[in-house]
């Protein structure tokens, strides 16, 4: 147990962390949980406070963790030994739709829950409780966040009620707790763009393996560009404050481009790489 880490992706829902999730879990040392809420339910069970569902989020990862395994918690336990009990149940049970995941080399094990994990309530139970920790910060570009607010279910999602405004606003407020973690420098992290992990797979996953110093072969990194696709969506500008277009600047985002604007060029680029993929098996 001794020799297992735990490692986050932090940042905003929304960005892609799913995706960079299942690359994460190729790799035969790590496993990554689908939003099990685990720090959240850890962080409110040792502090003796009633677990109820975080302010900004759906109950459904908490409550499928609770139900499994709620009888697993033990405050004889520290919290990393909570952790890695729990988790290693749901890496051999399967959550949710995550499939079983028997590893038995494990080295780096965490969740999958961007703005939970970097909120500043939750940062210092991290800092005390889980040595060695590391961030994985996914950030993509807030106007297609927003847009796929819109389009997930309403009972999985709060944002999806939300005024677009207002969804903007707590994309820029989670991207500014990573900035104050990174300015700590405490605990180590690394920057991964979705738009960088969809067009150039390959390269960030060597990146991200090379920041948890884990070895690894083609045959993963080739998998890793298989299963992800490099389609864009529509990126209709919205205004922004101030504060927004600073924390976009840091990642080179702009507020207007009018080839993402165009839904022809859109459909058109699309149909490419679909034509690429159905031709030489890869986006």
């Amino acid at each position: 147990m001794s020799k297992i880490k735990t490692v986050f992706i932090v940042g905003n829902k929304l960005s892609g962390s799913t995706q960079l999730m299942k690359l994460m879990n190729l790799h035969p040392n790590i496993f990554i949980s689908n939003e099990s809420d685990i720090l959240w339910i850890l962080y409110r069970f040792h502090n003796d406070l009633d677990i109820v569902p975080y302010q900004w989020d759906a109950p459904k990862g908490m409550n499928a963790t609770l139900e499994q395994y709620r009888d697993l918690l033990s405050k004889d336990k520290t919290p990393l030994e909570n952790f890695i009990t729990l988790q290693t149940k749901i890496m051999q049970n399967g959550f949710i739709t995550t499939k079983p995941m028997p590893k038995e080399y494990l080295l780096w094990i965490g969740d999958q829950k961007p703005f939970q994990q970097i909120d500043p309530e939750i940062v210092p139970f991290i800092k005390a409780h889980f040595p060695c920790t590391r961030f994985v910060h996914l950030v993509r570009h807030p106007f297609p966040v927003v847009r796929s607010a819109k389009l997930f279910p309403t009972d999985d999602l709060v944002w999806k009620t939300m005024p677009e405004e207002e969804i903007l606003k707590l994309w820029t407020m989670h991207e500014s707790w990573v900035n104050i973690e990174k300015e700590k420098r405490e605990l180590p992290m690394i920057d991964i763009k979705y738009e960088d992990l969809i067009t150039n797979t390959q390269r960030e996953m060597a990146r991200l393996f090379d920041f948890l110093k884990l070895g690894y072969d083609k045959a993963i990194l080739t998998e890793a560009r298989k299963i992800t696709r490099s389609t864009i969506k529509l990126h209709t500008s919205l205004p922004c404050p101030i504060e927004t277009e600073a924390v976009m600047f840091q990642y080179d985002y702009k507020t207007k481009n009018f080839w993402l604007e165009q839904p022809f060029y859109i459909d058109f680029y699309n149909l490419f790489l679909r034509l690429k993929r159905k031709v030489m098996g890869t986006w």
